[in-house]
């Protein structure tokens, strides 16, 4: 299915080429593939944004960072990360550059019930607010 990553039961992501699971499954592809992340994610309409890996090589990942907090953190995120924040005036992530991935995952949460509950507070503080009730506007003017 087109977005959706698949795991085997040992959960390491399975190769939509060959159908083959592993702990890292980006390296595979561009070591056996020749195919780039970008490129592998686009074709399966994947979150550009993500990863793809196991629970167990995130996790060693997660300790190996760590580690090394000054490093990764200090030097990697927040010192390099200056040219790549939001800035006044962008326009973001246009909805052509969402990936399959996200739509569907997005799409899912809106059916928790914690979403449901937020969107009726929502529409309640919204009702509140006297937006869209021109009638309202009218009398007070």
């Amino acid at each position: 299915m087109k977005g959706v990553v698949r795991y085997d039961v040992d959960g390491k992501p399975i190769c939509e080429i060959c159908g083959n699971a592993f702990h890292r499954l980006l390296s595979h592809v561009r070591q056996k593939h020749n195919l780039t992340e970008k490129e592998y994610k686009y074709k399966f309409g994947l979150d550009l944004g993500k990863g793809i890996c196991s629970k167990v090589s995130s996790e060693k990942s997660r300790k190996s960072v760590f580690n090394n907090y000054s490093k990764c953190i200090t030097n990697n995120l927040i010192d390099k990360g200056k040219t790549t924040r939001f800035k006044s005036g962008s326009t973001g992530r246009t909805k052509d550059k969402v990936s399959e991935q996200t739509r569907l995952m997005l799409r899912k949460r809106l059916t928790t019930s914690v979403m449901i509950e937020a969107m009726k507070d929502s529409g309640k503080r919204l009702g509140l607010s006297g937006l869209g009730n021109k009638a309202r506007w009218k009398n007070n003017s």
